[in-house]
């Protein structure tokens, strides 16, 4: 690109940023892929683009710009991340697990990322596998309600009742563990 289209380009990105700020989705999506169309491989406008469908709930769309991403730029953390989230959103955990895997070894949003990571291997139904990150990502973030919620859900499951509950009520405040029998306070 000349100076002047560079300067053009910068000058229509942040024109979009600004729309999308102002939560006008469409205009903004309109704006990224005339920039697009410039730099068909430029991470940010890819990853905005994929943000834009997002927030217009068209989330296959989202996923596509998202997975573009990943593949101009693997392991970028951000950007693994905003494609992780689409794919739990849409209940793709087994996509989302590997992803997921490497982002709790990073620094970025790390108890969300815990507890999405936990929450899909949940919803994936390996209850054992489960039970052991969580009990490990507990030592880190004891007080995390999530985590709690979930590990107790998971030892339901497991038959593990009494421990189950005990993680319950921590997680909630709402359930009583007394003799056998369960109190659900109100």
């Amino acid at each position: 690109m000349t100076k002047d289209s560079n300067q053009n380009f910068t000058d229509n990105f942040y024109k979009a940023e600004k729309l999308y700020k102002e939560k006008k989705f469409l205009q903004s999506l309109k704006k990224y892929k005339e920039l697009l169309t410039l730099n068909p491989k430029h991470i940010s406008v890819l990853n905005n683009i994929g943000l834009n469908y997002e927030k217009l709930r068209q989330y296959d769309e989202a996923i596509n710009y998202y997975e573009k991403c990943n593949e101009i730029l693997p392991n970028q953390i951000i950007l693994m991340h905003n494609l992780a989230t689409m794919y739990c959103r849409l209940e793709r955990f087994k996509d989302a697990i590997p992803l997921l895997k490497i982002i709790i070894n990073s620094d970025y949003q790390k108890e969300a990322n815990h507890e999405k990571f936990a929450t899909c291997l949940f919803n994936e139904k390996n209850k054992k596998d489960t039970k052991n990150f969580i009990e490990t990502a507990i030592i880190k973030f004891p007080n995390n309600n999530i985590l709690n919620g979930l590990l107790g859900k998971t030892l339901l499951h497991l038959n593990l009742h009494k421990e189950g509950i005990k993680y319950l009520q921590k997680s909630t405040g709402l359930i009583e563990f007394n003799n056998e029998r369960i109190d659900y306070l109100s």
